[in-house]
């Protein structure tokens, strides 16, 4: 206290100035930290990915929508019973699945890509053009855990679109924005 006291007035001035953006920034890198949370971390199973694809299913055998429409959709829980009726049963995350089967519940999986509410993105149009699932999701066939791998912002799809042949199309705003 007392080598505080002996500072000047512009001397204390500046150090409290200091002291309030070294508080600020922490706060600021704290409210990084919980913005980077991810959906994967908030899960309701523990999805292995990688443990499918090391067996041979493929992403639309699960993610059915894909190929036909804007929504690659989620698996039902149907549709996850349908192979975990007879593999992998004794697993605690099994037995957890087989518990929304049993309730006649759907998984509450949390969205791990998310686009606003303006946006319009058509995974079918994509996958048709020969734009692979990696191109945007990264390589999900290796992840245990699914995280995003690119800022799915504007400036990530049309540097995407302005290297395809028909980009003059595909920088028309409407292509995006309906």
């Amino acid at each position: 206290m007392r080598r505080l006291a002996s500072l000047s007035l512009r001397q204390r001035l500046i150090l409290s100035v200091a002291v309030l953006g070294a508080g600020v920034l922490m706060v600021a890198l704290l409210a990084i930290v919980i913005a980077q949370t991810s959906a994967a971390d908030e899960q309701p199973l523990a999805f292995s990915h990688k443990t499918h694809a090391q067996n041979g299913i493929q992403c639309q055998f699960c993610h059915t929508g894909v190929a036909k429409g804007p929504v690659a959709g989620i698996p039902s829980v149907e549709k996850c019973m349908g192979c975990h009726t007879y593999i992998a049963t004794d697993s605690p995350e099994i037995q957890k699945l087989q518990g929304y089967w049993e309730r006649q519940e759907p998984i509450p999986w949390k969205r791990v890509n998310v686009q606003p509410s303006y946006v319009y993105f058509n995974h079918s149009s994509h996958i048709a053009a020969g734009v692979s699932c990696g191109s945007c999701h990264g390589a999900v066939a290796e992840m245990t855990v699914v995280e995003p791998v690119v800022n799915m912002n504007m400036g990530f799809c049309l540097d995407c679109h302005a290297e395809q042949e028909n980009k003059d199309a595909l920088w028309d705003c409407t292509v995006c924005h309906r």
